[in-house]
């Protein structure tokens, strides 16, 4: 019965007005929280870090599968768990507050409104995932041409013949979702998987319609669009059997380039790539990256992973030296790392509002988006990227 109410609460949210869907399950959400309908695990991590293999301590809040993006990135391997308790959420951040110097990292997962209200600022609110949109280029091919691993994709997409073709209903839908989207999705994301409904994205059929990558006339990758207005928005996207080699061969490259001509062809002045992980080095990000996409804020995002270090040692510093966070900053995005040797160029994305580097002395100011536009360029190798993370 439980099963069935929620399915039929999820239909009905799903038709209802953007906004109206964003105010619902944010105001939603806070309500659950006020009312202590469902208490916070909180557990003490321990382990060997990432890359540099040493011991580090982390402070968690959250239910799993959810909360455990930052702590997969921390560790190396599984570390030993400790539960400290389950508290209400109103509770949690005194908890957290007494147990600071247990741990070098505090993560905690809340909704957005309930991290405004009852967390401090000594917090980074760090977006679960960040918007990726693109303006569309008057000049697709001399984008193309712009950078080195763009150059090798639409080597890549010449080289193995991909042509497109797009269906509009509902008629292939099941074949999309069911033998590209799911299983390309838990081939990415594994136990932390986002699965869109599908009795969602069919709906959205009525305003768009699904973008085939042909290969030997056979269909080995697709994307799902829709129009709203100026914005060609992408749902969902995928390969035939979540085969990762159709990845390799440039079929992601080839639905990027064909959804952007696509959106130029139907008056679209945007694109948007919908979300990404929120870390400098994820590899979806810097896949897109290279395009030309900027960041932005998504309001249908509603929980946040609240950071907090308890001091600037050498693990968290290793941390962010390969996993910089974007986090808000005065209402906009803006990021921090810890890796010195790494340019401001080859950390720069667009929408950003600042970029910091963080040393012993604390967060320093590195650059700020006034400056951005003299290092603009384009990004790091797109295959190899992309199948890295994300």
């Amino acid at each position: 019965m439980n099963q069935l109410a929620s399915k039929v609460v999820d239909w009905t949210i799903s038709r209802l007005p953007g906004k109206a869907q964003t105010l619902l399950t944010r105001y939603g959400l806070f309500a659950v929280a006020c009312l202590g309908l469902r208490r916070v695990p909180v557990v003490l991590l321990r382990g060997a870090t990432n890359h540099s293999g040493q011991q580090g301590t982390m402070l968690v809040a959250g239910h799993d599968p959810w909360v455990s993006y930052l702590p997969s990135r921390f560790f190396v391997g599984e570390p030993q768990r400790e539960l400290v308790g389950n508290v209400s959420p109103w509770e949690l951040p005194a908890l957290l507050d007494r147990l600071r110097t247990s741990a070098d990292l505090t993560i905690a997962r809340m909704d957005r409104l309930s991290a405004r209200i009852w967390f401090g600022h000594d917090y980074l609110a760090v977006p679960e995932w960040v918007g990726t949109r693109l303006s569309v280029p008057d000049d697709l091919d001399k984008l193309m041409r712009s950078g080195g691993s763009l150059r090798r994709d639409m080597t890549l997409i010449r080289r193995h013949k991909f042509l497109p073709l797009v269906t509009r209903g509902s008629e292939d839908f099941e074949t999309f979702y069911h033998s590209m989207y799911v299983p390309f999705t838990r081939t990415r994301h594994g136990e932390l998987v986002f699965m869109r409904k599908p009795h969602d994205l069919r709906h959205r059929l009525g305003r768009g319609g699904i973008l085939w990558m042909l290969r030997d006339g056979q269909r080995v990758a697709g994307m799902q669009f829709e129009r709203k207005c100026q914005t060609l928005d992408l749902l969902a996207l995928g390969t035939v059997n979540g085969d990762l080699a159709h990845v390799r061969d440039g079929a992601i490259a080839a639905l990027y380039y064909h959804v952007i001509r696509l959106a130029r062809e139907l008056g679209c002045t945007m694109v948007d790539f919908r979300g990404s992980r929120p870390s400098l080095s994820d590899g979806l990000l810097r896949f897109k990256r290279k395009w030309g996409i900027t960041l932005y804020d998504r309001t249908d995002m509603y929980y946040d992973l609240l950071v907090r270090w308890n001091g600037v040692n050498g693990v968290v510093k290793d941390f962010l030296s390969h996993t910089g966070l974007i986090f808000r900053d005065e209402g906009r995005l803006s990021a921090i790392h810890a890796d010195e040797s790494q340019s401001r160029r080859s950390l720069w994305i667009g929408g950003l509002h600042r970029l910091y580097l963080l040393t012993e002395s604390g967060r320093q100011p590195m650059m700020d988006e006034g400056a951005s536009l003299s290092i603009a360029g384009a990004g790091p190798d797109s295959q190899q990227a992309y199948q890295g993370e994300g």
